[in-house]
């Protein structure tokens, strides 16, 4: 049995793509900025916005394959959370899958495809958020060392782009809050203990 699931999320909105190049999170500014490949914390990434019972569907889906794992692992702790999840005003809520430039082994990681409607390659892949599509990713069980909290991460396979939207300068960001982290994760390592529940 595999530690990761793939999951599809088909036409919803795209925010925050960062999928024309690379980029690492500036603590000093508190932005992304571009990268190369091989700079440590370099990835690629897109968020998605969900309706609350789509969100809850897949919060579901996330708890249920971390405990599958966990049944072989004994050694992790319990589920708490899906890593970068924020509720929004609107009573969506936004979920994000990334990929890291470099594999832990220190070699070129696969880069992510990102193509249209027809599956066939983007030829302009610096869309903007509330361009319309799917993700696909990968579910792993992940323990977060800054936050203290076992919970699951996506991990960014390919992007289907339906209803693309350009313009402007691409200088939107992922907010910034005052708990988040850099995103930086560790496999699952500690056997503390956490009450389930969904937060949303």
């Amino acid at each position: 049995m595999s530690d990761f699931k793939t999951r599809f999320v088909l036409d919803c909105e795209l925010e925050y793509p960062r999928l024309n190049q690379y980029y690492w999170f500036n603590s000093s500014t508190r932005k992304s900025e571009p990268c190369e490949k091989t700079r440590p914390g370099a990835e690629k990434s897109v968020g998605f916005k969900l309706p609350k019972d789509k969100a809850v569907e897949l919060w579901n889906d996330a708890k249920a394959h971390f405990n599958d794992v966990k049944s072989r692992k004994p050694d992790m702790g319990d589920f708490k959370t899906i890593h970068s999840y924020r509720e929004n005003e609107d009573g969506t809520i936004s979920f994000r899958a990334k990929r890291k430039g470099m594999t832990a082994r220190g070699t070129p990681g696969a880069d992510i495809a990102v193509v249209d409607g027809n599956n066939k390659l983007l030829d302009d892949v610096g869309f903007w958020g509330g361009s319309i599509g799917g993700v696909k990713f990968s579910m792993l069980p992940t323990f977060n060392q800054s936050k203290n909290e076992w919970g699951i991460t996506f991990m960014l396979d390919k992007v289907q782009v339906t209803q693309p939207i350009y313009g402007g300068d691409g200088g939107e960001d992922f907010p910034v809050h005052n708990t988040a982290n850099n995103g930086s994760s560790t496999a699952a390592t500690s056997d503390d203990l956490y009450q389930d529940s969904i937060p949303f």
